[in-house]
């Protein structure tokens, strides 16, 4: 399989400014593509178009301006209700903002167009999760996840484009915000702080971000045309995460397990098969859990 150089290569990505958007690019940077960033806030200036995705206008419009190679698209509502509440905010974003990209997209000839959609589509299967499995969704987020899934197979096989759909499991690093359960963890334990959480019986499978973004890097040099788990292939429970890290450090933290009620439609066993990525685009975990953490405390 031939593997395309990213080198000088016009790359969008979607979602620039989140977290993971702005440590991918960071890494694009480095091996020199020329990066475009799209996002509904920030600064625009010649490499940034402040868009709105649901706005099919304005993404066509930044689209012509861009003409990108490859595109990564990041962009999303990370709402994980359970309820169907705001499900068209959501399905706007996820589903429908989807479309207005690859729309936009379709005279254009790119290389290859890579997905950030989510484990959670996996729901109720049995684990390990692996990419052949029929999708059980379990929320709003992760229905639209599937929704945009299936429409990028379906409009890039009938125009022929190419694509990569990358179903990225639980991950954590540096300056990532203490909304998210590590980082929030870390925080509290190293203060010595009462830490409030569920039972924690839910096992996860969390991978460290410097491995999320090697993953997506190695997705866009090979053209599968494929879904992939982005994952470590291992699985703790939050308990013994808890445990294990309030011991390294030493915290004098009391945790008060089951002071917070268990989600509905809680997703019990979230692990992730990666033999395939593993195969097929020669993805290695470099940092396992404990090393994260060890880099996470050190930060």
């Amino acid at each position: 399989m031939d593997e395309i150089s990213l080198k000088n290569k016009r790359i969008l990505v979607t979602g620039g400014n989140g977290y993971l958007g702005r440590n991918l690019l960071a890494k694009l940077k480095q091996i020199q593509a020329v990066v475009f960033v799209m996002d509904k806030s920030g600064v625009e200036d010649s490499r940034t178009f402040i868009v709105d995705i649901t706005n099919e206008n304005e993404v066509n419009q930044a689209i012509q301006k861009i003409k990108p190679e490859i595109v990564f698209h990041l962009a999303a509502s990370l709402n994980r209700a359970r309820n169907f509440d705001q499900f068209e905010e959501i399905d706007a974003i996820n589903h429908k903002g989807t479309y207005h990209l690859l729309k936009a997209l379709n005279g254009i000839d790119y290389e290859n167009f890579i997905f950030a959609s989510s484990s959670e589509v996996y729901g109720d299967n049995p684990s390990p999760f692996i990419e052949n499995q029929v999708p059980s969704p379990a929320s709003p987020y992760s229905l639209t996840k599937i929704y945009a899934e299936q429409l990028i197979q379906t409009y890039s096989k009938t125009y022929h484009k190419n694509y990569t759909i990358l179903r990225i499991f639980n991950f954590f690093g540096k300056d990532m915000s203490p909304q998210f359960f590590i980082p929030q963890m870390i925080e509290t334990l190293k203060n010595n702080e009462v830490f409030e959480m569920t039972k924690g019986e839910q096992t996860r499978d969390f991978l460290y971000l410097d491995d999320v973004v090697q993953a997506m890097i190695i997705s866009a040099k090979r053209v599968t045309n494929s879904t992939y788990n982005v994952c470590s292939g291992k699985a703790i429970s939050l308990r013994e995460l808890v445990l294990e890290t309030k011991n390294k450090l030493g915290s004098k933290s009391e945790i008060r397990f089951g002071a917070l009620p268990y989600r509905e439609n809680e997703v019990w066993e979230m692990l992730g098969d990666n033999t395939k990525i593993k195969k097929e685009l020669g993805f290695e975990v470099k940092f396992d859990l404990k090393q994260g953490i060890e880099r996470l405390i050190e930060s």
